[in-house]
This record gives structure tokens, C-alpha cells and sequence, in this order.
């Protein structure tokens, strides 16, 4: 559903006389705004709309109510509309973080600032709460702080995120961002500034401190009968089977850190 369509839907359930005919006479800058996120989302251009208080008469918490009691509610008139953007997530898995389930919907900009946008499914995108909340409210102000839009920014068949074993006692992992070379260096840096933003390094190490404990009983019966290239054989499996679900899983990133580190695979598992 389009942009006016679920604008429409929403401002049904107003029942107070004046703020209806403020929203129906905002209505062609509601339109407007969609078109003009549109095209700068498909040039990477977000941070150039400008922000503002107001959507005509209507002033920003107004259009952020709007979302909030018509839209998100349970039972409002737009909540088939905003639990059908939730079921557009790929696996339920969030985009931004890449493990786990998604909870809400994010404004891709903020409604406050961009209140026209407010229940704009294009500036929809399901989450989770933790990203969504890591995210902020802050309107990008040049193209490096534009966060990645899962509906326009695919970049899901280039790997760039990687890993490396530390040595220690229990093993553990460092994820970092690599992009390749065929990226230009705004996408690196949106890419690089989420990873940070998000504090995704700290998650993904939790993560993977937790999986190396479970690993380590069955790599010590591989390395028992087929010896460290057993074990570098079976990350490596691991590896490639992730990869097919996504290329930049963090369990991907980890299995072939894993994979190629001789200190791990003969017997650092096992610390």
C-alpha cells in the first residue's frame, strides 16, 4: 500500500473535526514527501531532504500520534498495515543487526523531523527494539551517516563482514568490516558507521564466545579421528552452509575465521 493509501487509512480514525480537515488539506504534501524520499533513496541522497516541524498545518506530534494511535496500535485502523510491513522481513531476522527477530518498525528518518514521512511505508522498515533504539532519532546530515535502507540498499551478495580467532583460554573472536574493492567509499563508510553505531562488534563476539563452547565436544571427536584437517574440513562446511542462507552472518564470519586458524583447529577449540 502506497503512502496516501495508508495516510487515508489512518486519518479515518480521527475523529476530532479541526485536525481532519488540517490532514486532509496536508494530504498533497504527504504524497509529495514519498516522492521525494523516494528518488533520494534510489540516488543515496537521504540527508539531503530537509528537516522540519510541520507537514503544512499540521504540526510533528500530531503526525507522529497519528502513527503511534492509528497505525502501531493494536486494533487502530492502519495495524494491518504496519504487521504486513513487519512480515516483509526476510526470515524475521532484523536488517540492521542481522540476528535477531524483529519487533517494531523503524523510521528510516525520524518522524519527528520528517513528520510527512510519518506513516510512510517506503520510511518503514521492521527491526528489532534494540536497533531501533541503537539507532537514535538523529537525521543523517551527510551521505556517510545515512543508514543502510533495506528496501533500496542490497548489498546482501558482497561479503564484508569477517572475523579472526583470538588464542586464549577460552578461544574468542573479533569481527571487523572489510568491504571490497568495488565499493565506493560512502557505502564503506555507512556501512562501517552502522557496524559502530550498532555496537554489532560486542554482539557478534558474545555471540560467538557461546558458540565455541558448543562446538567444543564435537570438534574434539573430529580432531580424535580425523585430526586438525577433519576439524578445518567441518568449519569450513559450517561456513559454506551459512552462506547460503547469508553472506554476512556473523555464524559465517566466525566458522571461517575458525576454519583457517591452525592454532584452533588443532586443539585451540578444546581451551
Amino acid at each position: 500500500m502506497g503512502g496516501l493509501d495508508t495516510f487515508d487509512t489512518c486519518r479515518a480514525g480521527i475523529t476530532n473535526v479541526g485536525l481532519r480537515g488540517r490532514l486532509l488539506a496536508a494530504r498533497p504534501l504527504i504524497g509529495a514527501a514519498e516522492a521525494a524520499f523516494d528518488a533520494a533513496a534510489v540516488a543515496g541522497t537521504d540527508h539531503l531532504i530537509e528537516t522540519t516541524t510541520h507537514v503544512g498545518e499540521v504540526t510533528s506530534g500530531e503526525m507522529e500520534r497519528l502513527y503511534t494511535r492509528h497505525m502501531a496500535r493494536g486494533k487502530s485502523r492502519g495495524r494491518d498495515i504496519y504487521d504486513e510491513l513487519m512480515m516483509a522481513a526476510t526470515n524475521d531476522m532484523c536488517p540492521f543487526c542481522g540476528h535477531r527477530s524483529v519487533s517494531t518498525l523503524d523510521h528510516t528518518l525520524p518522524k519527528a523531523l520528517h513528520p510527512a514521512l510519518a506513516v510512510t511505508p517506503i520510511n518503514l522498515v521492521p527491526c528489532c527494539k534494540d536497533c531501533n533504539h541503537g539507532k537514535g532519532t538523529v537525521s543523517p546530515t551527510e551521505a556517510a551517516e545515512q543508514w543502510l535502507n533495506a528496501y533500496y540498499d542490497d548489498i546482501s551478495a558482497d561479503r564484508w563482514l569477517y572475523a579472526e580467532v583470538v588464542e586464549g583460554a577460552p578461544p574468542a573472536a573479533v569481527f571487523f568490516v572489510d568491504p571490497p574493492d568495488t565499493w565506493n567509499g560512502v557505502t564503506a563508510s555507512r556501512v562501517q558507521n552502522q557496524f559502530d553505531r550498532l555496537d554489532l562488534a560486542k554482539l557478534y563476539a558474545s555471540q560467538a564466545a557461546r558458540q565455541f563452547q558448543n562446538a567444543r565436544r564435537a570438534l574434539r571427536e573430529i580432531h580424535e579421528s580425523a585430526g586438525p584437517e577433519g576439524v578445518q574440513e567441518d568449519l569450513n562446511r559450517r561456513y559454506l552452509s551459512c552462506t547460503e542462507v547469508m553472506v554476512n552472518s556473523w555464524e559465517a564470519a566466525l566458522y571461517q575465521a575458525a576454519s583457517v586458524s591452525n592454532w584452533y583447529c588443532d586443539g585451540g577449540f578444546a581451551l
